[in-house]
């Protein structure tokens, strides 16, 4: 069946001159070299049929085109993110932008288990529903979710920041070092270490600017902030029953 390309284009918001990639019968390697050769020259790549296919756009450096996979994407979608602009027309499963460093990530579906883990840079939008432990361990950049985030999001963040318009799971930031938890709606429970604490006028200034940046709306109810406390970031003997809730 013929695809009408230019109804394609619009309903993924593409340009008539993009340049369209049929993934169908290239392996990851073949397709990921293909996206590289390909942004050289174009302002927009479009991936038709990518099928939750894993392991696409891995390790894209910065690049004049921006990349956009017209369908699901599988597993580690975006890992190793080196200055790419990914859109993802779908939804995208584990550890999508998993350890990138810069460039941005968007997903117009939502997201499984682990989106943004261990990342150090860049930054990654989900405009759907965040899956558990989004941004695990995450060392840098930011992540925006439009919907919710499920239970141990933001474990062990060592920095970045993590926005949250719709609630968020059990256990919502523990074990954090220096990440920061901005969060409206409903909050399943605190982990291990997270507190709350006020937002101050920094912290509005921040928010309203960031989510003008990423054309995301200013939430209907109040943001809280969660932080580490720190009594788990040295051991004292005496805390051992904070280090057995982790």
């Amino acid at each position: 069946m013929s695809i009408d390309q230019t109804a394609v284009n619009r309903w993924a918001g593409l340009s008539d001159d993009a340049v369209h990639v049929d993934a169908d019968g290239l392996d990851a390697y073949r397709l990921n070299r293909t996206l590289r050769e390909l942004a050289q020259g174009s302002q927009q790549v479009a991936v038709d049929n990518p099928r939750a296919r894993h392991n696409l756009g891995i390790g894209l450096e910065a690049m004049r085109a921006e990349i956009h996979f017209l369908g699901s994407v599988g597993y580690y979608c975006g890992g190793f993110n080196a200055g790419a602009s990914i859109v993802v027309h779908g939804n995208a499963g584990w550890g999508v932008g998993e350890a990138m460093s810069e460039g941005r990530i968007v997903v117009r579906g939502s997201t499984a288990w682990s989106a943004g883990a261990g990342m150090r840079g860049g930054t990654i939008v989900i405009h759907g529903d965040g899956g558990p432990r989004t941004g695990i361990a995450m060392k840098g950049g930011d992540i925006f979710v439009v919907g919710s985030v499920g239970f141990l999001s933001g474990f062990m963040a060592h920095r970045g920041k993590i926005v949250v318009l719709n609630g968020a799971g059990e256990s919502l930031g523990a074990s954090m070092y220096e990440g920061r938890i901005f969060v409206s709606g409903d909050v399943g429970s605190l982990g291990a270490d997270a507190i709350e604490r006020p937002l101050d006028g920094k912290d509005t200034e921040e928010l309203v600017r960031d989510l003008a940046v990423v054309g995301l709306p200013w939430p209907d109810g109040p943001f809280r902030k969660i932080e580490a406390e720190g009594r788990l970031w040295y051991f004292d003997k005496h805390d051992g029953r904070i280090w057995r809730s982790i």
